[in-house]
């Protein structure tokens, strides 16, 4: 494993330091009903609707990474004060295309922001939504239906975005399965403010291994009751974390690169979100946070160094 070998690079925490999670309250599937209106054209009482997604490259690779986390959505009920918190503590900008937000790190397109509203039955959870790079949707979901998954639309074509579909997996961790039109991010060193790495946290590591071995083809390496990191042709592209609490949601979560996760981590209780592990040394010599944000979004933050070439991470 010679030099930096993706976006993801390094697992989050270090097997020492296992992380300890509060109960969370159980996410419902409502909000990805809600959310297919606005991406598909569907939208309730024969309204014509639809989002214009931009494209997951600023400009055409024409290469595509199965098993690369190419996208990262945020489904909030509160558009506007998810500018502001991650504005001020990321420093990202944001441009507007119709009803849907574009996230910008240093001018460069990273992820996107929508509004999902529920309702007294249902009330809106928000959430990270990690897009995966697959070879072929179609294949994807069949394959995802018959080992016991839950397909929540899809396949479909997402206007400028791409063919997706919109799943849970047999554990129960939602995502969107993409073939990107004009092709995956290129591999390269992940910028401050930028994602770093994707984990899935899971109780049943060897049965989530088993179907995204399936899904994508995934090597790995690391220890079944702690973590694991997920290679495709050589590349980490990510992380599974055994967590023992079978209440708590199976999911998968975001890492976002930072300079210093002691004063990211101040920052963000001041803007309103919680830190809900404080930040702690990782073996590779930098340190890590788990966050919500104000609306209850999960997020990791990480300090992280590139290993210099030849070095072993």
């Amino acid at each position: 494993m010679a030099q930096l070998k993706s976006a993801g690079g390094m697992p989050t925490v270090s097997a020492q330091h296992r992380i300890s999670l509060p109960r969370f309250k159980e996410y419902m599937t409502v909000g990805f009903a809600l959310i297919l209106f606005a991406f598909t054209g569907c939208a309730p009482a024969n309204k014509a609707y639809r989002l214009e997604l931009p494209p997951v490259t600023d400009t055409p690779t024409g290469v595509h990474h199965p098993g690369k986390f190419v996208w990262d959505d945020l489904l909030t009920d509160n558009v506007d004060a998810a500018k502001d918190f991650y504005g001020r503590l990321f420093g990202w900008t944001f441009e507007q295309s119709g009803e849907y937000t574009v996230i910008k790190n240093n001018g460069k397109n990273i992820g996107g922001m929508v509004q999902v509203k529920g309702d007294s039955e249902h009330p809106s959870v928000a959430r990270w939504l990690c897009e995966l790079s697959v070879t072929d949707v179609d294949k994807a979901v069949s394959l995802l239906s018959e080992k016991g998954g839950i397909i929540h639309e899809g396949s479909l074509e997402y206007l400028n975005r791409g063919r997706g579909a919109f799943v849970s997996d047999p554990q129960g961790a939602q995502l969107f399965l993409l073939y990107a039109t004009g092709g995956d991010p290129d591999d390269e060193e992940p910028a401050l403010g930028s994602w770093l790495w994707h984990e899935l946290w899971s109780n049943k590591v060897a049965d989530s291994l088993a179907f995204y071995q399936d899904l994508v083809g995934y090597d790995y390496t690391g220890e079944m009751n702690d973590y694991l990191i997920l290679m495709k042709d050589e590349q980490w592209r990510a992380g599974i974390r055994y967590v023992d609490n079978g209440e708590l949601e199976m999911r998968w979560v975001p890492v976002v690169r930072v300079a210093d996760t002691d004063d990211v981590a101040e920052r963000a209780k001041k803007l309103g979100g919680k830190v809900l592990v404080e930040p702690r040394p990782t073996e590779s010599g930098g340190s890590v946070a788990l966050l919500s944000d104000p609306s209850d979004a999960l997020l990791i933050i990480q300090r992280w160094t590139a290993p210099s070439p030849g070095q072993e991470n």
